[in-house]
């Protein structure tokens, strides 16, 4: 799919926006852990937005896209994620206006600030502007981003100064988990904005699970493993997650970070398997890879233990159909050990 660049118009009106955002400081009147609702005009979606520099150290607007989105945000709040770890990368789906340094700003957007005929002077004065996507490194905005984010901007003025005079202004009456959502209302052709509370949608969020015993190669591999690997009394922690080096294929493609598929021997501490895959093709290539590894040297796991939702639902027809059995474990010592050692060499 063509990304469409902001064009001149929208840039100017987006940095207007932010210089609107910065000057009105609404970091002062609002905590990192306030959240609130933009309602896209143009596509209906919601952006749930977080202001940030009420701590004094990153100043910025995010907005969430939707209720995807928003689960990412909660997930950082609940503290499933670390706010400051490389994970934490991989749950934001949102875009976000930020006021850097200078040393921050990419030849890219100090050419396009210099076009713009626009200067900025001083820390954390350079705005800067980004699409977060999990999966992929952050990157250039569309026309799109653009309009959205400058809306999102000046409606979080608005929200900033009711909060200076109303503290409670984003918290529902009754316990209901929702939203102050600002939506827009047509009237005598003119927009006007108006407030809604509104509950985030349902996440449909279905994980990949294959009847592999309906694809006749999987049924003969499988045949072949119960007749000719042994089971022994090992466990094994198996993961999939993002390496943390992002690749880019093309000059001006985005770089996206690979899927790593890892297992290891829970009780050795050995790692037993590890390669790298293209974040599209993981599902089939983390099978085979599995399959592979215990047909090459001849035994299959007691247990397999996992902590990812989604490869639990890649993987269970299989150990299903091999007699392993498999659990569900909130943590992976050997797996997690190696990702932080991995985590501490990129960065």
């Amino acid at each position: 799919m063509t990304r469409k660049e902001p064009s001149h118009k929208e840039w100017n009106e987006l940095f207007a926006a932010a210089k609107r955002f910065k000057q009105h400081e609404c970091w002062n009147d609002m905590h990192n852990s306030d959240v609130f609702g933009v309602k896209n005009p143009e596509t209906g979606e919601i952006g749930y937005c977080c202001v940030m520099g009420n701590a004094g150290q990153h100043y910025s607007l995010a907005v969430y896209k939707g209720s995807v989105g928003l689960d990412g945000l909660l997930k950082i709040f609940n503290d499933e994620v670390d706010a400051t770890g490389f994970n934490a990368l991989h749950v934001q789906h949102c875009l976000m206006a930020s006021f850097e340094d200078r040393k921050f700003i990419d030849k890219k957007d100090y050419a396009l600030i210099k076009k713009l005929g626009l200067s900025f002077r001083g820390k954390n004065a350079w705005p800067l502007f980004r699409d977060y996507t999990p999966g992929f490194y952050p990157w250039y905005i569309t026309s799109d981003d653009a309009r959205f984010l400058t809306i999102a901007l000046d409606q979080s003025i608005i929200i900033a100064k009711r909060v200076k005079e109303d503290p409670d202004l984003l918290f529902p009456e009754d316990d209901e988990f929702k939203y102050l959502v600002r939506v827009t209302q047509k009237k005598n052709d003119t927009i006007i904005w108006n407030d809604a509370w509104l509950v985030p949608k349902a996440i449909n969020q279905k994980h990949l699970s294959v009847d592999f015993m309906k694809h006749h190669s999987y049924k003969t591999r499988f045949e072949h493993i119960k007749k000719n690997c042994k089971k022994r009394n090992d466990v094994w922690e198996v993961d999939i997650s993002y390496n943390p080096q992002p690749i880019q294929e093309k000059k001006e493609q985005r770089p996206y970070y690979p899927k790593v598929m890892m297992f290891a021997d829970h009780h050795t501490e050995m790692i037993l398997s590890f390669a790298i895959t293209q974040p599209d093709t993981y599902q089939k290539e983390y099978v085979d890879e599995f399959l592979s590894f215990v047909e090459k040297n001849g035994f299959l796991p007691k247990e397999i233990i996992a902590a990812d939702e989604e490869f639990l639902a890649l993987i269970q027809p299989v150990t299903k159909e091999l007699g392993i059995d498999l659990f569900k474990t909130d943590y992976l010592d050997v797996i997690e050990e190696v990702k932080q050692t991995m985590g501490d060499f990129f960065r």
